[in-house]
């Protein structure tokens, strides 16, 4: 027979854990001096303290391991309980992986986006606009990138038809006019009706004050770089407001162009 220290030390589970699981009825010790009340356990117990412990270490919760140990349990039992642990942390492992690298793109983006705006970030008037475009409406932000791969690749259809497939692109949001959606614009500068009887003239009005940025290589995330050019406006006490542009160049960089108004 084994005291509860031996069994601590043969199976490296401490005596608080041992006390514990006798408790929750997970060890009931062999025999119990009715005098000392000393704790005795016998040799084959030691195996099912290993599977608790061996159970515990791989994420298995006390509700599980009580299921798992019962009378029928058997050592080629945990090894195959141990293998499918092992799968699930293993599809974990990958889960982790692969957010983690967009963890690290999202910081870099971020930074890469603070390092533009802080270098090409300009406070001047935006002119007005007169589009060539399509439009499309939609009803939340997470939806404008699906609009705008949509409104591009027919636009640029209507482009190489028209001879103007190296002209810039001008994406322009507006989400001021209807609370329930965002009109998404796609569009190319014309000075002409002649564009085109699919495309429709839209004119986007000037703003005396508001901020423009350039990207010479268009960034990996147009949502992040709109959140780091708010950041950087705060330091102005400034925040974008009104129509927003984004300039798709034939370079194949990117302008951003908002509207801003005073914190204060």
């Amino acid at each position: 027979m084994l005291s509860i220290g031996e069994l601590a030390h043969r199976t490296g589970v401490f005596r608080r854990m041992l006390r514990h699981w006798e408790e929750i009825g997970f060890l009931a010790p062999a025999e119990v001096d009715g005098r000392t009340a000393y704790r005795k356990y016998s040799m084959n117990q030691t195996g099912r303290v290993r599977a608790i412990a061996a159970l515990r270490a791989v994420g298995f919760g006390l509700d599980a391991i009580a299921d798992l140990l019962g009378s029928d349990f058997t050592e080629t039992r945990l090894v195959a309980l141990l293998h499918a642990r092992e799968v699930d942390l293993l599809a974990q492992i990958s889960e982790a992986s692969t957010r983690l690298q967009e963890v690290r793109k999202g910081l870099d983006s971020l930074e890469e986006g603070r390092r533009v705006i802080m270098n090409s970030l300009e406070l001047v008037p935006l002119p007005d606009l007169q589009l060539a475009s399509l439009q499309s409406s939609v009803g939340d932000e997470s939806e404008i990138g699906v609009a705008v791969d949509e409104l591009t690749r027919a636009l640029r259809s209507h482009l190489v038809a028209l001879g103007r497939d190296d002209a810039d692109i001008v994406l322009t949001y507006d989400g001021m006019a209807d609370e329930q959606s965002i009109l998404v614009t796609a569009g190319v500068s014309t000075n002409s009706q002649e564009v085109g009887y699919e495309l429709a003239i839209v004119v986007v009005p000037s703003s005396e004050r508001g901020v423009t940025v350039r990207y010479e290589v268009a960034p990996p995330s147009i949502g992040d770089a709109w959140i780091t050019l708010d950041a950087q406006l705060e330091q102005y006490q400034l925040r974008t407001q009104g129509v927003y542009r984004q300039t798709l160049t034939s370079r194949g960089g990117v302008v951003l162009q908002a509207p801003v108004v005073s914190l204060v």
